[in-house]
């Protein structure tokens, strides 16, 4: 789970995937990216398998929960959980990440 302003969207030819880069708010519940907390206004690079979906407006702000593809690399499906961020939103964020997992690895 991530929180982000969109910086650009390259939807690229029907084929291939498209991108997003987003300059990072706060991450939260990083898991398998395996990377420390970044520092504000760091950008992640997001792919974007469905041209259509997630729809994702260039300076918007976002939370973001996606998954890692097969590289290791950040992937947002289209059904990806993607709603618009609001400052108020970063208390049950921040009280989200402190909570351990309890499921099995």
């Amino acid at each position: 789970v991530l929180t982000g302003t969109v910086k650009s969207v390259s939807r690229g030819p029907p084929q291939e995937p498209g991108w997003a880069v987003v300059s990072v708010l706060s991450l939260y519940k990083s898991g398998g990216l395996g990377v420390p907390q970044p520092a504000k206004g760091a950008t992640l690079r997001l792919q974007l398998p469905c041209r259509l979906c997630p729809v994702l407006k260039k300076g918007s702000s976002y939370v973001l929960m996606g998954q890692l593809g097969g590289d290791g690399g950040a992937l947002l499906p289209p059904d990806a959980f993607v709603v618009p961020y609001r400052p108020q939103q970063q208390q049950v964020l921040g009280n989200l990440s402190k909570k351990p997992c309890r499921g099995n690895p």
